[in-house]
């Protein structure tokens, strides 16, 4: 075998053939008609067939788009493709056919029209889904309209902040379409979210969209598609008093001394208009019933349904109160009064010429008390010789409760 392929004339017999082979091959995929000796290689090389279906292809429309408005073509269709394999997938990987549906010379109303298609091998079998459509044709009309803002989103700006004014830039567009929609349409907007917006901000390349009355947007030509929307934001507040609310009683056995807030203004965030009618801004109320001491309590603030925001949500009160107490003051001495001249008066209970006092009163009110603020009184008018049982006549603060050990001295006067 290796002698033969050593010949010449063997490699130039086996390279014509070969080169015979594509030439038949190339042949049957240019030509439309085949003779009975390339069909024979035809059924040799090219037997196999392939069926494509390709999606989303789009359609395109012929007419004049300056005079008339055309609906009801779809977006894209299905083009299915039947041929040779080689065919049908150079084909479906170029796609540089279109599909169409011409409109050219048709009046305005309702037609049922073909689509259509140009650039593709006519050795294709083409099936487009669907075959044919209904269209309106209308003439084209434009109007200009104002672009008003739309904002979402708006309870999400940052705490305390309102919107103030937005400016479009353009303000007005112009909407093209039929007269049909054009007269429905009933708002031209560009909408803007704001949420966690805190400061002016210019949002660029804000898309334009048209609706009709019931809020259904509209297909029509807008230019310009986009427009920039200018944002201004404000931050009304004022500060305002401080007020502490309490409920319920101290114990009989407390007082209050000072209940103070570690501030005594708050800062409030609201709308112009609901800042005026805001004159202070109030504690949850403290339950004095619970206070047996002084003590620093953190305290919610009530907010209005109007504000936005508060300098705080909270405030520290400090509250002093207290507590009734008795103290003991001993040995009191008792002074006589009104002595005939010439007896001698002595103490024999107590012997000592002293009595016990207990007083009650607050803290504050006890501290410098002493007996000096008190003065207890014998009188021994008319009194003879003899022992006694004499009553004991007190004297002290007014603002104070107090008693005495003992109201009744046995005296003896000689």
């Amino acid at each position: 075998m290796n002698e033969w392929l050593n010949k010449t004339w063997v490699i130039r017999i086996i390279s014509l053939l070969l080169a015979i082979i594509v030439f038949t091959v190339i042949s049957l995929d240019n030509q439309d008609t085949r003779t009975a000796d390339i069909g024979s290689f035809d059924s040799i090389f090219n037997s196999s067939q392939e069926t494509q279906v390709l999606e989303d292809i789009p359609v395109s429309i012929q007419i004049d788009d300056e005079q008339y408005v055309v609906s009801g073509v779809p977006q894209t269709v299905a083009v299915t493709l039947q041929g040779t394999i080689s065919v049908v997938q150079s084909t479906a990987t170029q796609r540089n056919f279109d599909v169409y549906v011409n409109l050219e010379g048709l009046e305005p109303g309702t037609h049922t029209v073909p689509l259509e298609h140009e650039g593709i091998s006519n050795r294709l079998s083409v099936e487009i889904a669907p075959e044919q459509v209904e269209v309106s044709i209308e003439e084209r009309a434009t109007a200009e309209y104002e672009v008003d803002v739309e904002f979402t989103n708006q309870e999400a700006l940052q705490p305390g902040y309102e919107l103030t004014s937005a400016t479009v830039i353009p303000d007005t567009v112009q909407v093209t379409s039929s007269q049909d929609i054009i007269d429905r349409i009933a708002m031209v907007t560009a909408f803007i979210d704001v949420e966690g917006l805190g400061e002016d901000m210019t949002f660029e390349e804000v898309p334009v969209r048209v609706y009709d009355h019931e809020g259904n947007q509209l297909n029509a030509r807008i230019e310009p598609e986009v427009v920039s929307v200018e944002v201004e934001l404000a931050s009304p507040n004022k500060s305002v008093p401080l007020s502490i609310e309490t409920t319920g009683e101290l114990s009989e056995d407390f007082r209050l001394l000072s209940m103070e807030a570690d501030v005594d203004e708050v800062q409030v965030f609201a709308s112009e208009e609901n800042l005026a009618s805001i004159e202070s801004i109030s504690t949850e109320p403290i339950d004095l019933s619970e206070i047996t001491e002084s003590t620093t309590v953190e305290v919610e603030l009530e907010i209005p349904e109007t504000v936005r925001l508060l300098s705080s949500e909270t405030v520290t009160v400090t509250i002093e109160v207290e507590e009734m107490i008795e103290e003991t003051i001993e040995d009191v001495e008792i002074d006589i009064e009104n002595l005939a001249n010439g007896l001698t008066p002595s103490f024999l209970n107590p012997d000592t010429g002293t009595i016990d006092i207990t007083v009650s009163g607050y803290q504050t009110e006890l501290a410098d008390i002493s007996s000096s603020d008190f003065q207890l009184i014998v009188d021994l008018d008319g009194v003879e010789d003899g022992e006694h049982q004499l009553p004991v006549e007190a004297i002290g603060p007014d603002d104070l409760d107090f008693l005495l050990a003992r109201d009744e001295v046995m005296i003896e006067v000689r």
